[in-house]
């Protein structure tokens, strides 16, 4: 059985999640070459951009292995591969876009997106609009290497906007490791006069549903949910865990299901 190791890159921005950890008992590296061998390593904010070279120097250092491949990574940074599994939950995907429908669309890249401009690199009001953030995203040294999609408008229950028109929603996110629902917390961190409390038990259902099918391509990631204002409720996002921000996670809850659900994980 493999030990478990958090490799956590810390700075300024996630100090308290840092001491979190800490406080947590979880064994962690601050150094990747400092790891013990053969352990099960998860690369809090660790494993970008060089996620192949790293887990290729963790297997020639002593047979480590990140808790998701690179190709379970890729999976997950990819929208085209995840909606593939779970197009019934999320809104309609295009990779092309010249004969779309008329309606609202959203413009994104693969992976990322430029949601902090949402009304002049995201949102498209109608179908004429999407040329030109396409234009515009392809400009951007993030997205131009991903590729680009196009998905369907779905009209969230809103709460405010933010700068550039960016609704800000019912959102929640959901960190799982397999199955296993690890926290969930309010999407929305930056805007914490919007805090809108625990996750529902409809979403909850909701995002453990769609859990049991992406855990059978990966291990360790993350599903954001929103409530859509017609009612019921849509998967916005992928992301994996390693990678994602605790959004309104409490970072001493995170870390201590986290430990409880690396025991079962490891010793299933």
């Amino acid at each position: 059985m493999k030990q478990v190791i958090i490799l956590f890159r810390e700075d300024r921005d996630t100090e308290d999640e840092y001491q979190a950890l800490l406080r947590s008992g979880i064994r962690f590296s601050k150094y990747r070459m400092a790891i013990p061998e053969n352990s099960l390593v998860i690369g809090r904010y660790s494993v970008l951009p060089f996620y192949q070279d790293l887990e290729k120097e963790l297997k020639s250092c002593g047979s480590s292995v990140l808790i998701n491949t690179y190709a379970q990574h890729r999976y997950i940074a990819d929208i085209t591969q995840w909606y593939q599994d779970v197009k019934e939950f999320t809104p309609e995907t295009y990779e092309i876009w010249g004969d779309l429908p008329q309606g609202s669309y959203v413009v994104k890249g693969k992976t990322n997106s430029r949601k902090h401009q949402w009304n002049s690199m995201m949102f498209a009001p109608t179908r004429e609009d999407i040329p030109n953030i396409v234009s515009s995203l392809l400009k951007d040294a993030l997205i131009q290497d991903q590729g680009i999609v196009v998905r369907k408008f779905i009209p969230l229950k809103q709460i405010d906007y933010a700068i550039n028109d960016l609704p800000i929603t019912r959102e929640w996110r959901c960190f799982f490791l397999g199955e296993t629902l690890v926290a969930s917390g309010f999407y929305w961190a930056s805007h914490p006069e919007c805090y809108q409390g625990a996750l529902p038990s409809e979403g909850e259902l909701f995002a453990k549903k769609i859990a049991k099918i992406i855990a059978k391509k990966t291990n360790f990631f993350v599903l954001d949910v929103a409530e859509k204002a017609e009612g019921g409720w849509t998967l916005i996002e992928i992301n994996d865990g390693q990678m994602s921000g605790l959004s309104c996670i409490d970072p001493d809850v995170f870390y201590g299901n986290l430990k409880i659900a690396l025991w079962h994980y490891t010793n299933e």
